[in-house]
């Protein structure tokens, strides 16, 4: 008889090549299905199943055991596992988290003095943004700030290997091209990240305000700009004392700024990093049931990592 068309669990499908990639980047070797499966000490019948989504992924214990594995934030391998994001969404934010990381390092060699700075530098710089499109509301339409920046222009198109992409169509002069169809919280912030490294690098002798650059400061800056131009820091504040505490703030934060979780997770470190007090009038989720205690507190940056 001819197998049915039909795949029973997608997004086991989803979870299995995010998990076979991640892996095949991190190793720099192909990753056969077999060494995916023997995370969960499947045997060959049982990852054949997994990877044809014949078998649903999970319970708790695995999807944990996937993500210590893979050294992946549980809550992206939990979003993979229930179809709330797709493959190619999945592995951006497993990208943008170590570039994240890569930038904090680089960032810390150069000092808590040099990294206030910059972040001041760059908080005015996109307040002036957000007075100049009268930003007061989220979600933040990226179309009201681009019509401020004449040399970028975007354009939806066929891609097939990314989210976004930057050409650069003549001398100052630049396109953001975006994966056709709906648009997603992690297009919305490639699309920003290129925002930024064409204003940071490439074109950032047009903005005197912003200094000169520096090689381990730069991509901190730009990471800085991504989050502050998404999600400002007095919006996330305001909007976390509106929140129902029983709910899942980073999941309702996310959803409010039409954002990635991984960069709402950034942007309430980096409130904690500049000294910032979250005000909480109850306990509240934050993820994967962690818990922040009532009253104004100075939360250490452990909670959310």
């Amino acid at each position: 008889m001819k197998r049915s068309e039909t795949v029973k669990f997608p997004s086991s499908v989803q979870l299995f090549k995010f998990c076979q990639k991640v892996l095949t980047f991190q190793r720099a070797t192909k990753v056969n299905d077999q060494e995916v499966g023997d995370i969960l000490e499947f045997n060959p019948s049982d990852c054949s199943h997994w990877k044809r989504g014949e078998r649903n992924i999970k319970s708790v214990f695995a999807l944990a055991k996937l993500a210590e594995v893979m050294q992946v934030e549980t809550a992206l391998v939990h979003d993979v596992a229930s179809g709330a994001i797709g493959l190619d969404e999945a592995f951006f934010e497993f990208l943008e988290a170590k570039s994240i990381k890569e930038a904090m390092t680089k960032a810390n060699e150069e000092g808590p003095g040099v990294m206030n700075a910059a972040r001041e530098r760059v908080e005015n710089f996109v307040k002036a943004i957000h007075a100049q499109c009268e930003f007061t509301t989220p979600p933040l339409y990226l179309p009201e700030i681009l019509r401020f920046f004449s040399f970028i222009t975007t354009q939806p198109t066929e891609i097939v290997d990314k989210l976004t992409r930057i050409l650069k169509l003549k001398q100052g002069q630049y396109c953001i091209q975006f994966r056709k169809g709906d648009l997603r919280p992690q297009t919305r912030m490639s699309m920003t990240r290129d925002f930024a490294r064409i204003v940071f690098e490439a074109e950032r002798s047009r903005f005197p305000e912003l200094g000169t650059v520096s090689t381990n400061i730069a991509q901190f800056e730009e990471i800085l700009f991504t989050a502050s131009l998404l999600i400002p820091k007095t919006l996330i504040l305001d909007e976390m004392s509106k929140l129902d505490s029983r709910r899942n703030v980073i999941s309702e934060l996310s959803t409010l700024f039409w954002v990635p979780k991984s960069l709402v997770s950034f942007q309430m470190q980096d409130v904690l990093r500049s000294g910032n007090k979250l005000t909480i009038e109850r306990p509240m989720v934050i993820d994967q049931g962690m818990t922040l205690g009532s009253s104004e507190t100075n939360v250490s940056e452990s909670s959310f990592n």
